[in-house]
């Protein structure tokens, strides 16, 4: 008993492979984009070739086995995995890029809040009373921009600022006429507060070595200005919505940002470090999000994050591009023992031309 077996329409046959084309098409070009941050060639069109070189292969391997070669969907499916894993290095920093940038943003502020509570441990000093000192400082400061030399105000702040440190600085009464000549004497009696700040510092720390003492009171001062300087930049960093573009990374002002504060946390950790022999501070060398594009990057981030939907909806997109849409269709449509399939020998006998 014959049984007939159900035709395809022809149109059919062209939907399957236009669809399959498309994702190849689609997975291409993003391998491209993928590819682009590594230069090849030392040329803007160098990712173009190799994933052209991976698109042809994919293509002459994929059409093979459909008409039923075996070994051939080994080699798609090789082809494919370097589809996925160059897709996933442009669609992922590509969309996750503002909120990896973010995630990086509370990270450091965490970070910056901790290092500067343990450093108050590890002060030796009167932290309130240092506090005072630079506090009656700018007051001098200020007090002698505004008169011609020391007035009443200014030599009472002086007066308070020399019992805490035990000092006996005198007011200088020298009379600048110009506005100009009361920012140089201002500004070299800024000099020897700050000093004897330093001085009274060390005192206070020092344990029979002034060169640790030196570092210990260099790398607490730089702290508290890096926590004071970076913090609100890093709240605005963390509030802002704004894509971050690819092409943008090495010169985006927010990643630079990030950059530098660590850059300076790390100088100024290392002094502590040195100056309390042991290893209180980690180094943390470079800002992640700056190598945001980089397949090195995409990889590490991606296991990190691995419990978050957002990244899983990123591969589940690269997979089902570059392997479940081409093997959805190879299982729909492979060649069998007593099928031609959809084969170019298949369009050609419907009067058609590929």
């Amino acid at each position: 008993m014959n049984t007939e077996k159900t035709k395809i329409p022809l149109i059919v046959h062209f939907a399957v492979l236009m669809l399959s084309l498309i994702a190849f098409a689609v997975g291409f070009w993003h391998t491209h984009l993928g590819l682009k941050e590594m230069r090849p060639f030392e040329s803007d069109y160098g990712s173009i070739l190799i994933a052209s070189i991976i698109l042809l292969l994919l293509l002459i391997s994929y059409f093979f086995a459909i008409a039923g070669k075996g070994v051939a969907l080994l080699i798609y499916l090789i082809c494919a995995c370097f589809f996925i894993v160059f897709n996933l290095n442009f669609f992922y920093p590509s969309y996750l890029g503002r909120q990896l940038v973010k995630e990086e943003a509370i990270r450091l502020n965490d970070t910056l809040q901790r290092f500067s509570n343990r450093v108050k441990l590890i002060d030796k000093s009167n932290i309130a009373d240092v506090s005072e000192l630079h506090s009656l400082q700018e007051k001098i400061y200020d007090e002698i921009k505004r008169q011609s030399g020391f007035g009443p105000r200014a030599t009472d702040y002086l007066n308070q600022f020399n019992a805490i440190t035990g000092g006996n600085l005198k007011a200088n009464i020298r009379i600048g006429v110009t506005q100009e000549e009361r920012e140089e004497i201002a500004a070299a009696y800024n000099k020897l507060l700050e000093k004897e700040i330093e001085n009274y510092v060390v005192k206070q720390m020092a344990t029979g070595n002034t060169e640790n003492a030196n570092k210990l009171y260099q790398g607490v001062v730089a702290l508290d200005t890096i926590n004071k300087f970076y913090s609100p930049i890093l709240k605005e960093i963390i509030a802002d919505d704004n894509r971050v573009q690819l092409e943008s990374v090495k010169t985006h002002p927010q990643i630079n940002h990030l950059q530098r504060l660590i850059t300076s946390l790390d100088d100024a950790t290392i002094k502590i470090n040195e100056a309390s022999n042991k290893q209180i501070f980690p180094k943390l060398n470079e800002a992640k999000t700056r190598n945001l594009g980089r397949i090195a990057h995409t990889l590490n981030s991606i296991m990190e994050r691995i419990n978050h939907i957002d990244t899983w909806a990123m591969i589940l997109l690269c997979l089902f591009i570059d392997l479940l849409v081409p093997l959805a269709i190879y299982i729909l449509i492979r060649k069998k023992a007593d099928d031609p399939g959809i084969t170019i020998a298949v369009l050609r006998k419907h009067g058609r031309k590929l």
